[in-house]
C-alpha cells in the first residue's frame, strides 16, 4: 500500500444507552465539551462493482466526498479510506489520504464522469469530550445511532495513546455500556446494512 497514506490506530465503540445518559456518565467524570462539528460524506462508488461482493471489501472500494463543516471553517475534500482486517473483521490497521477540494457539486460531477455513483450517504454530528485523561468523539450518525471513537493522537489534552489495549481500558475505565461489546465497530457498514436489510 502506498506509503502516503497516514496510518493511526482508533476504536470505536456503538454505546448501549441514550445520547443523554452518555452525556451524564461524561460530566459525572469531568469531561468538558471542547468542539462541536458535522462531517457530511458522500461514499462514491464505480458502477461495475457488484454490491453483493463482502461488505468489508465493498467499502475498500469506495472514495469520499466529505464535507467537514466546523464554527471556524468548511473543509471539503475528497478521501480516501484505506483498512485492513483480521479473519474476524476486527480493523487491524488504517489510514486515510484527502484531497482538499473547492467544490463538492463538481468533486461529484467528475466521479460520475468516471462510472462513480452514490453508495450512501452519512451525517455526523459530532461532539469532541475530554477530561484530564482521555478525549473522546461523541458521533451521532444520520441522527439515529450514537458512536464513541477514540483516536491515537489526542487534540485537546496533551497524550498519545500508545495502543488499541490502552484505548479500550479507557471506554472500560467508566463503566460506558457499549453494544455487543464490539470496539471496531464500522460505521459506514452498518448504515448500508441496515439501508440494505
Amino acid at each position: 500500500m502506498n506509503s502516503n497514506i497516514n496510518f493511526e490506530n482508533e476504536v470505536t465503540v456503538e454505546v448501549d444507552i441514550s445520547l443523554d445518559e452518555l452525556i451524564s456518565i461524561l460530566n459525572n467524570n469531568n469531561f468538558k465539551l471542547k468542539q462541536e462539528y458535522d462531517v457530511n460524506d458522500i461514499y462514491m462508488i464505480r458502477n461495475d462493482i457488484d454490491l453483493n461482493m463482502n461488505v468489508l471489501e465493498l467499502f475498500k472500494k469506495c472514495v469520499l466526498i466529505r464535507n467537514i463543516i466546523t464554527d471556524k471553517k468548511n473543509m471539503k475534500l475528497i478521501t480516501y479510506k484505506y483498512k485492513e482486517y483480521d479473519n474476524d473483521g476486527n480493523i487491524t490497521r488504517n489510514g486515510k489520504v484527502n484531497c482538499e477540494i473547492s467544490s463538492l457539486d463538481d468533486a461529484k460531477s467528475l466521479l460520475n464522469m468516471l462510472d462513480y455513483n452514490v453508495l450512501l450517504t452519512i451525517n455526523d454530528h459530532i461532539m469532541v469530550y475530554a477530561n484530564d485523561d482521555d478525549e473522546f468523539a461523541i458521533q451521532i450518525v444520520n441522527g439515529k445511532h450514537v458512536y464513541i471513537e477514540i483516536e491515537q493522537d489526542c487534540g485537546f489534552i496533551n497524550k498519545k495513546y500508545n495502543d488499541v489495549n490502552e484505548m479500550i481500558n479507557s471506554f472500560n475505565r467508566y463503566n460506558i455500556p457499549i453494544k455487543n461489546n464490539d470496539y471496531f465497530v464500522k460505521k459506514a457498514i452498518n448504515e448500508f446494512k441496515e439501508l440494505h436489510s
